[in-house]
């Protein structure tokens, strides 16, 4: 008798569980930082089958973040008024950015899963609070290094 092996362990995590709408990466990036919304795109890709592009949006991500990090704690003087700013500017870009990564995967299993309901949105607070989490432990790092 043949036992049947599981396929990948992303086949197995994602299961029957739905991912959220596309929104919902934006709204963590806008309110808990830039590796929040990357977790939550990433599981949301997980979820659709698409490993790949959820190992490629965290790693970018947070490339991204640890290049800025280094210019915005160690470039930046800490008393600058365009700090807020800047801040507010890239907020506002995970806001804008991760919905749109995302959107094109979203409508393709939606179309192919229409009696399945996306997951709900504070499903992934989990995620936002470790993204978060990870966003400014990050910069703390970084920080360490300021003279």
């Amino acid at each position: 008798m043949v036992e049947a092996t599981p396929g990948p362990i992303e086949a197995v995590l994602a299961g029957s569980r739905p991912p959220w709408r596309p929104k919902v990466a934006g709204y963590a990036a806008f309110l808990l930082g830039p590796v929040a919304g990357a977790l939550v795109a990433a599981a949301s890709f997980r979820r659709m089958g698409q490993v790949e592009k959820a190992q490629k949006t965290v790693f970018y991500t947070l490339l991204l973040c640890i290049a800025f990090l280094i210019l915005f704690v160690l470039g930046i003087p800490p008393d600058a008024p365009i700090k807020k700013f800047i801040v507010l500017s890239v907020a506002g870009a995970g806001y804008s950015v991760f919905p749109s990564i995302v959107r094109e995967d979203f409508v393709k299993w939606r179309t192919a899963n229409p009696a399945v309901k996306p997951r709900n949105d504070w499903a992934a607070a989990g995620l936002g609070l470790l993204g978060a989490l990870i966003y400014i432990t990050i910069g703390a790092v970084i920080a360490l290094f300021r003279a």
